[in-house]
């Protein structure tokens, strides 16, 4: 699925987090800065972190709370995000 390019200049998606993430693929540009929201819809304690090692970057998904991660892809290619358990996995590509 292709992030949306907003008014603030971010391309964003959002992200829900139940039974793994729903988009688990997302296109954006590089060169652009980015805006993934993570919506936790459940309890597993393997959904209560997100790492997206290509970009330095984690978060905590608090249950039914929305947590954005920010970030500027610089290089095309494909990028992992998941879990911390490595069971949820995504893809970014950048373009």
């Amino acid at each position: 699925m292709r992030a949306t390019a907003a008014s603030s200049g971010y391309q964003e998606q959002l992200i829900l987090v139940k039974g793994g993430y729903t988009p688990d693929v997302v296109v954006v540009r590089h060169g652009k800065p980015v805006r993934l929201t993570f919506l936790r819809q459940e309890s597993a304690s393997c959904s209560e972190m997100v790492l997206l090692p290509g970009f330095n970057k984690s978060a905590r998904l608090p249950e039914g709370q929305a947590v954005s991660v920010e970030f500027l892809p610089k290089d095309p290619g494909e990028y992992e995000f998941a879990c911390q358990m490595g069971m949820f996995r995504g893809k970014l590509i950048v373009e």
